[in-house]
């Protein structure tokens, strides 16, 4: 909003240099990404101050408060600029770990599954392996957290 307002404000006093400036539609500026994002931003800052001090400017959308929050925002922007990339670091050292972990319980389950065998030979110690091996079937739960109706027909 601020680059608009000073554009036609700058256009408006005929100031054609300052006015090309600061031409960015909200498009432009959307596909801006990182550094070039900041600095676009604080060219454009830098001018609608300019513009903010002139007595018409105000009419035309060009105010302190708008360039003060524009600041703020380029200077939260900045500190946040480097975040992902360290999440993306953190996660996947998390993933790794989850693996590393995944397989230590795999390999205790196939020991347990080695165990189970000997309880077979009775008809409770049947009845426990299968039991067991239908415990041991993995079921994707999906990716949503909405429960999953029950079966029409409980078994």
């Amino acid at each position: 909003m601020l680059a608009r307002a000073a554009y036609n404000h700058f256009k408006k006093i005929g100031d054609l240099d300052r006015a090309g400036k600061v031409n960015y539609s909200k498009t432009d500026i959307v596909k801006l990404r990182a550094q070039e994002l900041i600095n676009t931003t604080t060219a454009i800052r830098d001018l609608a101050n300019q513009a903010a001090l002139m007595p018409v400017a105000a009419a035309r959308g060009v105010t302190t408060e708008r360039v003060s929050q524009l600041t703020q925002t380029i200077s939260n922007y900045g500190a946040l600029m480097s975040t992902p990339r360290g999440q993306i670091v953190n996660r996947s050292t998390l993933g790794k770990e989850i693996a590393k972990d995944t397989a230590a319980l795999l390999q205790l389950l196939r020991d347990l599954d080695d165990l189970v065998i000997q309880f077979s030979g009775t008809a409770e110690g049947d009845r426990f392996v299968a039991a067991w091996k239908r415990a041991r079937i993995i079921v994707d739960a999906g990716s949503s957290h909405t429960p999953t109706p029950a079966p029409a027909n409980p078994i």
